[in-house]
């Protein structure tokens, strides 16, 4: 990404926590980046294609860090996705980042339903994984009503002059009622939502998946990097793993997660770590997709 939009989009985010969305205009935004108008439609359509470009960029990140933490020994499946949840939101401005998104994703304000089905559609994934198969049916209205009592949480807290809540504290709780719900509507078989609407919802289109050739044309330039580099053997090895693993025509889901894991681990201590976070960051995103088509 280019330094100019990675500025306007810092700057922009800063202007949506301070003013919203709706305060915000793209004239505040180059007043503030010092950028032209021309420079800013280079990139972006519209404000909204702006706004939409950070919370992709957020969740990619938040993605990146709950693969990072399942590399972590847990006691149990429920504290892995408690902290997979409220580590991202641990960051202030991360937490402000997605209070703009589901307050954008409430009112229709930002036509940003794509995004907000892949953070539903992959909580409906664990909550199904974590309180049994028999309450998939269920799971993704679980995800609805957990995301819907976090940003609650956080507008109370914010209207009543409060700090934010410690989600560390607060994520499990919430969890745990929403085990509670779910297995009352598995009871009952009572949905929450009518199911044509519950199909439309969650089965609609991704966001823009990810250009695989470039993603590996990245690849294929870091690994250049690396091998001419003083990194370890394993490092060297592992970037030419998962350089042959995206050039394959058929993807392997399981092989690329395993190798993805084992590479960042092997970057962990090296001066090439931010470039081979990134990578994998993008590879993450990709595979995501991937997995839900």
């Amino acid at each position: 990404m280019s330094s100019r939009k990675q500025m306007l989009l810092d700057t922009a985010l800063s202007l949506f926590i301070e003013q919203g969305y709706a305060g915000t205009t793209i004239q505040m935004i180059l007043d503030r980046s010092g950028v032209s108008k021309g420079t800013f439609y280079k990139f972006f359509a519209s404000k909204e294609e702006c706004f939409l470009a950070i919370l992709e960029q957020r969740l990619q990140e938040d993605l990146h860090i709950r693969k990072s933490l399942e590399a972590n020994v847990y006691a149990s499946d429920f504290e892995l996705l408690a902290d997979q949840i409220a580590v991202p939101m641990a960051s202030p401005d991360k937490e402000r980042t997605w209070s703009l998104f589901w307050a954008g994703f409430y009112s229709g304000e930002v036509r940003a339903a794509d995004l907000g089905r892949v953070q539903l559609n992959w909580l409906a994934d664990r909550l199904a994984s974590l309180y049994g198969e028999a309450v998939r049916p269920y799971a993704y209205e679980g995800a609805v009503l957990f995301y819907g009592m976090l940003h609650q949480m956080a507008n109370t807290w914010r209207n009543f002059d409060r700090p934010d809540p410690d989600w560390k504290a607060a994520v499990p709780k919430v969890l745990r009622h929403i085990g509670l719900v779910l297995n009352a509507m598995r009871e009952r078989g009572e949905h929450v939502f009518d199911l044509p609407t519950l199909s439309r919802m969650s089965l609609g289109e991704y966001p823009r998946r990810p250009d695989k050739e470039a993603l590996t044309e990245e690849l294929r330039a870091f690994n250049r990097s690396v091998q001419r580099s003083k990194a370890p053997v394993k490092a060297k090895e592992l970037t030419k793993g998962l350089l042959a693993t995206m050039e394959t025509e058929t993807l392997n889901v399981s092989l690329l997660e395993a190798v993805l894991h084992a590479f960042e681990r092997s970057f962990a201590s090296e001066e090439l770590s931010r470039e081979a976070g990134r990578i994998a960051q993008g590879c993450w995103w990709y595979l995501e997709q991937v997995k839900h088509e």
